[in-house]
Formats: structure tokens, sequence, C-alpha cells
């Protein structure tokens, strides 16, 4: 797959998470970015490691998991309690990773009750 029709695939699959979602580089640099991720003012090319406090990259598992060719997952409190940051490898391109949280914006046990 070229890289157009993987950011393509992406966009289709995961705009509509109620989450940031991300394809982000080795070297750091967004490649692209959903909806949500779009709202919080994340945009492709600027590298992640700037947004936030350092100290919120502290954990990243990037490398790790394009290192070892899986994914990646880790929990960590968040404002509605327990949450689940993700790093997936993507197939096709060797360097980039799939990246996103559940549980770190949205209370998902108050959904559709």
């Amino acid at each position: 797959m070229t890289d157009e029709e993987i950011i393509r695939a992406f966009h289709a699959m995961w705009d509509n998470f109620p989450e940031p979602v991300t394809i982000t580089q080795k070297s750091r640099e967004i490649v692209a970015v959903n909806k949500k991720a779009a709202e919080l003012g994340l945009t492709a090319g600027i590298k992640c490691s700037s947004i936030g406090k350092p100290e919120d990259h502290k954990g990243c598992l990037c490398n790790k998991a394009i290192d070892e060719k899986q994914g990646i997952g880790v929990s960590y409190e968040a404002n509605f309690g327990r949450a689940y940051g993700f790093w997936i490898p993507i197939a096709d391109k060797t360097e980039w990773v799939l990246h996103f949280s559940v549980g770190r914006l949205v209370e998902y046990e108050k959904l559709n009750r």
C-alpha cells in the first residue's frame, strides 16, 4: 500500500472514534490524525513529543512497538479512572504506529445508559 492509501484507510476506520488517534513515525512526527485529534489541535507534521508536558511522554512505547513489530499497551490513571494506551505497528510501514488511548477523554461506562 502507498502512504496515501494507508492514510485514507486510517481516516475511514478511525475518524469517528471518540478519542484522539494518530499515525506516528518512529521520529515522533505525526503523519495523520483523526477528527478528535484535530479538534484538540493535533496536526500532521508536528512531533507528538511537543504536545503537552515532557513528562506526559515518559512512558512512550513507540520505539518498542516498532522494534518488536507488535502492538503494546499500557494502563494509566486518567480523568475517569483507568485508561489504556496503545502503540500498534502498521504492517506496510515499518516506521509507523497507530497510537491511541481508550478511557482518556471519554467515560465509557456512562455511554448508552
